[in-house]
């Protein structure tokens, strides 16, 4: 069995890839792969409403499943992803690629559910780092508080998922949980 898929999913500001990297300092046998590695690429060719533009998307996941879950040299290392999925059609077939994905490569898939206060998470989508960070993330407050109102964010049933309200928690500590979680689920299957 190849070492686990983890998949981080949460709405756009509530600091998944901040936690994902501390997550990925304290455990070298991390690849992380933020969600916006592979959106950046396709946003460059197509706006998000062209007809292309989801069938790219799905292509550009395949081809990074390919190099990191499926592929031998990577059986080695967790594979982190951020994600946001909400609990729509798409959001849905999305999210179960990552799952299949991982049980194609004999991998554990291990979501994890990122969440925090709305104030909070507010602040957060319009920070300076993220204003700055030369990525299609979103920063515009209006739209986020419009992604609030009107989705929930998509979740497993029957997977050894972790939930974790983050408003209060360092990313540090998130990380540290998060470790723990996947240590537990570890030994559930070892």
């Amino acid at each position: 069995m190849g070492a686990p898929l983890v998949w981080i999913n949460g709405f756009p500001g509530v600091g998944k890839l901040t936690i994902a990297t501390a997550l990925q300092a304290i455990d070298e046998h991390i690849i992380l792969i933020d969600n916006h590695k592979m959106i950046d690429p396709v946003e460059a060719k197509f706006s998000r409403d062209h007809p292309d533009y989801q069938r790219e998307r799905r292509a550009q996941r395949e081809a990074v499943f390919a190099r990191h879950v499926t592929a031998d040299d990577a059986k080695d290392h967790t594979i982190v992803f951020t994600d946001c999925q909400s609990d729509n059609d798409l959001g849905r077939a999305v999210a179960t690629e990552y799952k299949l994905a991982a049980e194609t490569a004999g991998r554990d898939f291990i979501p994890v559910y990122l969440s925090c206060d709305k104030h909070e998470n507010l602040k957060r989508v319009s920070s300076a780092e993220r204003v700055g960070s030369k990525t299609t993330k979103l920063t515009s407050k209006a739209i986020l508080k419009d992604i609030l109102s009107n989705n929930e964010l998509f979740r497993f049933e029957g997977c050894s998922s972790l939930t974790l309200d983050i408003t209060q928690l360092s990313p540090a500590e998130a990380a540290l949980q998060i470790r723990s979680h996947i240590q537990k689920c570890a030994g559930e299957t070892a």
